[in-house]
């Protein structure tokens, strides 16, 4: 058993254990040795489990050394979330252990929940009057991802898509991922996995249209441009795919699995098109 296991996503059977609410897992899982500070999506157990309302998952996470000061990618401690969703079971589990947060009006139980309520409130408010360009442009997490429970289901879709995949289940796990992102469409590694499962079933279309997904939400991001070289070359469309990998160089010069498909893509294509590459310049990056 390997309790600190990792997807690509930092993804390990503790965090998919406390998204799935499964009391009895983690408990094992802790007892294998288990880090309950680890950190995926910006986010530790403790602040799914405050999300989540569940004080069995809190106590034992926290009786296991989880640190309920560390703060998310939004700057915000597990007492925070769980006072932006109103579990005050949860923020009373909490509260006594987590160190006063500067802003805040009133450090009571009540003046927490009062103060993160309304900020939330206001910036549901703020994006009522948002157009929608704008609101792509500014990408706020609390504004454009899924509601926290949404991403806890989410988060455990993904989990029986990866645990398909490993098991070369591509079916499932197509399906897995497509629950996942039904939940939370705006998770560009979903696009990427199921991209990969549809190229694993030959289906070069539909890894194609995936590919795109994930780099319309990423496009900073190197796998991306990788997905959608991959498919455009299983597609034959290799002066297409040559440019998709080479975007991903751009992205990570260093990165020798985009730089051998760049080249890889552009001798197939002169190959493909008859060309003599001895009469064509040199390939470089």
């Amino acid at each position: 058993m390997q309790p600190n296991s990792e997807t690509e996503d930092d993804i390990t059977p503790l965090l998919s254990s406390v998204a799935a609410g499964s009391l009895p897992c983690l408990e094992l899982l802790i007892q294998a040795g288990a880090k309950p500070n680890v950190h995926a999506g910006g986010a530790t157990p403790l602040h799914v489990a405050a999300d989540m309302g569940d004080t069995q998952v809190l106590n034992c996470l926290l009786k296991a050394g989880a640190d309920p000061n560390i703060c998310d990618e939004d700057g915000l401690k597990p007492v925070q979330v769980a006072a932006i969703r109103g579990n005050r079971e949860a923020i009373e589990v909490l509260f006594p252990l987590t160190s006063p947060i500067q802003g805040l009006p009133e450090w009571t139980v009540n003046g927490l929940i009062e103060y993160m309520q309304a900020e939330s409130n206001k910036a549901q408010g703020d994006v009522k009057g948002t157009d929608v360009s704008t609101l792509t442009k500014l990408q706020k997490p609390d504004i454009v991802e899924a509601a926290p429970e949404a991403k806890v289901k989410s988060l455990e879709a993904k989990s029986r898509g990866d645990d398909a995949f490993r098991r070369k289940d591509y079916l499932a796990a197509v399906d897995a991922y497509t629950q996942a992102i039904d939940l939370d469409p705006n998770e560009a590694t979903l696009f990427s996995n199921r991209s990969l499962c549809w190229m694993r079933l030959g289906q070069a279309e539909q890894a194609l249209a995936d590919a795109k997904s994930c780099r319309d939400l990423r496009p900073d991001w190197a796998k991306a441009c990788y997905r959608e070289g991959a498919a455009l070359r299983l597609l034959q469309r290799f002066d297409e795919a040559a440019n998709a990998f080479y975007e991903g160089v751009e992205l990570e010069p260093e990165n020798k699995e985009l730089v051998d498909a760049f080249r890889e893509a552009v001798e197939a294509g002169r190959k493909f098109h008859g060309t003599d590459k001895q009469d064509q310049p040199p390939v470089s990056v």
